[in-house]
């Protein structure tokens, strides 16, 4: 029998002290209808997910300046930013998620967690893929 290399056995040690990549949630909770823009209305604070090991800093947008989201219709999403811009956005449910498509650039995929937040992945343009790695949490306010 082989013995194993003093590369291999100092690789798996290295790879054994790295932190564990977080995941975050990839379906939504059944509760909530996916496609559909009802559970969307309101205004919302854009942050970071929380949990240990997480740095979070201060939300991207709080409670006191908004995102605003709108129904424009059952499966269409108006989002006013902070800023005033403003988005609309077309609404289909796919996989336990909903995904809000643009006029123009990267898509988003909607994950909700519970009835007051979900978790938002931009959609690279180039391949099509979700930043599974890199989530915003919007969080009613």
């Amino acid at each position: 029998m082989q013995r194993p290399s003093f590369f291999a056995v100092l690789l798996l040690c290295l790879a054994a002290t790295l932190p564990v990549q977080a995941q975050f949630p990839r379906e939504g909770i059944v509760e909530i209808p996916n496609g559909v823009s009802a559970p969307f209305a309101g205004s919302w604070a854009v942050g970071f997910p929380e949990g240990e090991g997480m740095i979070n800093g201060e939300p991207l947008v709080s409670c006191d300046q908004p995102v605003r989201l709108q129904p424009a219709g059952e499966h269409a999403l108006s989002y006013l930013a902070p800023n005033g811009r403003e988005i609309l956005f077309e609404l289909t449910a796919f996989s336990g998620r909903t995904t809000w498509f643009p006029p123009a650039g990267e898509s988003i995929i909607a994950v909700w967690t519970s009835p007051e937040e979900f978790f938002s992945y931009s959609v690279t343009l180039t391949n099509g893929r979700a930043r599974w790695d890199a989530p915003h949490v919007y969080r009613r306010c």
